[in-house]
């Protein structure tokens, strides 16, 4: 239009100006290109600094790798600090990646840099750290980790006692032992596993004598000590310790640190039931959800059916059917739980309701034989039938009123009172002790 409006002609007309624009358009090509290039430089310039933490968590690998490479070769404790906080709200796919490109990351030239990282604990981290470091141990960092097992702090000190799982060095036995006496969990429990790869038996004995503490922080401090420690010999004595613990819920939870549920339950149906039982009780609100998988619940779902006709299957069943009716009439429990968990809940839940009516009658009259005061399941019973509303078992229940042991003669009124039953028991029932007397008078009020 210029050509022609202006000149009377038309660019091929004009072969001056024909080139002229050809190069100016070529200049603008050139231009944008240059542009978006620099845009891109700058992106990773300006934000790798200050978005490290970000970056590494991101899908597209090769920004990732290249930013755990930044954070490394920096040392960037500011942007790991910031990583650290954010590994609570991370799944579990993106932190096993994060891990994954700070080991590919660590290098020869690099590695004494993770120590610098050591003032921000993570669990996430554990693991990663300990085994680049392992990787290209020698004396010298030994030494240095050894220094910060016996100086640093709470924090530095748990990632070097990891560092002693991958290296069972002696040299750090006693500071091992000695940081046992510290309150901080991931600390007792890397120190704990180091001393059972080094197989100190001075800890071993100590905690195995404390199972039988009466103390049950005593007792759980012990059990989670021999989980660490890793010597699968001990089975029957957590057993024991969480058959006779006010924590057994919190015991049972441990225990699946070690061993798998659903093979104890094979091997030793009592004490499985037992274990079983417990971890029943504690989901979701001692033992969290998230390890439903852990607990391998599905597997014992199949393993009572197998045994169906046992007084333990028939109240673990009837447990788990209040419990997982519970759990998905209340979004409270599940509404931030990953979807795969989720439908796991809903799995064990729709097959415990898939039973008929005759099932569950079977199932309940096996709860009979349980209701005796020498049954290690009878409050869970008492339980059962309560929230059941279980009538038929009424006068077992008044029986155990007049038992010696006045927990369960309390246990056994409180469970008439929510039946609506106690008008069956005699309101003058004397307790020694003053907490239980009070409540029982209070029943009648």
């Amino acid at each position: 239009f210029f050509v022609t409006e202006y000149t009377g002609q038309t660019a091929w007309q004009r072969p001056h100006l024909e080139q002229f624009f050809k190069s100016f358009l070529k200049f603008i090509k050139f231009f944008i290109l240059i542009y978006y290039q620099i845009k891109k430089i700058c992106s990773i310039i300006f934000n790798m600094d200050k978005q490290i933490s970000e970056l590494i968590c991101q899908k597209d690998e090769s920004k990732a790798l290249y930013a755990a490479k930044e954070l490394i070769d920096k040392c960037d404790i500011k942007e790991f600090e910031k990583l650290c906080k954010k590994t609570d709200y991370l799944f579990d796919f993106v932190k096993d990646n994060v891990c994954k490109r700070i080991e590919k990351a660590v290098n020869k030239d690099n590695f004494r840099n993770i120590i610098k990282f050591f003032n921000f604990y993570s669990p996430c981290f554990d693991e990663v750290f300990s085994s680049v470091l392992a990787k290209y141990a020698n004396e010298d960092l030994t030494d240095d980790i050894l220094e910060i097992l016996s100086k640093g702090n709470e924090s530095q000190k748990t990632y070097a006692a990891s560092y002693f799982k991958k290296i069972p060095d002696t040299v750090a036995k006693e500071d091992l032992i000695n940081n046992l006496s510290l309150e901080c969990e991931p600390l007792f429990e890397n120190c704990a596993a180091a001393l059972g790869v080094m197989k100190d038996t001075e800890s071993y004995e100590k905690y195995l004598k404390d199972l039988k503490s009466e103390d049950d922080f005593v007792k759980l401090r012990a059990v989670k000590f021999l989980i660490a420690y890793g010597n699968k010999t001990v089975l029957k004595n957590l057993i024991d310790a969480m058959k006779n613990s006010s924590m057994s819920e919190n015991i049972a939870g441990e225990i699946t640190n070690l061993f798998s549920p659903s093979e104890i339950i094979k091997l030793d149906f009592e004490n499985g039931a037992l274990l079983y039982n417990n971890i029943v009780n504690g989901l979701g609100e001692i033992l969290p959800l998230e390890n439903i998988f852990y607990y391998e619940i599905y597997e014992l779902l199949e393993n009572l059916f197998l045994n169906a006709n046992r007084p333990e299957s028939a109240l673990i069943l009837f447990n788990l059917k209040d419990k997982f009716d519970m759990l998905t009439q209340n979004e409270e429990y599940i509404f931030d739980l990953d979807k795969n968990i989720k439908d796991e809940i809903f799995t064990v839940k729709n097959k415990l309701f898939s039973k008929n009516n005759e099932f569950w009658e079977k199932e309940k009259d096996l709860l009979l034989s349980l209701i005796n005061e020498n049954s290690p399941y009878l409050h869970d019973v008492l339980e059962v039938i309560s929230d059941n509303r279980f009538m038929d078992f009424t006068y077992e229940i008044v029986k155990l009123t007049r038992s010696g042991n006045e927990i369960t003669a309390f246990e056994a009124a409180n469970t008439l009172k929510r039946l609506g039953e106690l008008q069956k028991i005699d309101k003058n029932l004397t307790f020694k002790n003053n907490n239980l007397k009070a409540a029982f008078e209070q029943m009648f009020t």
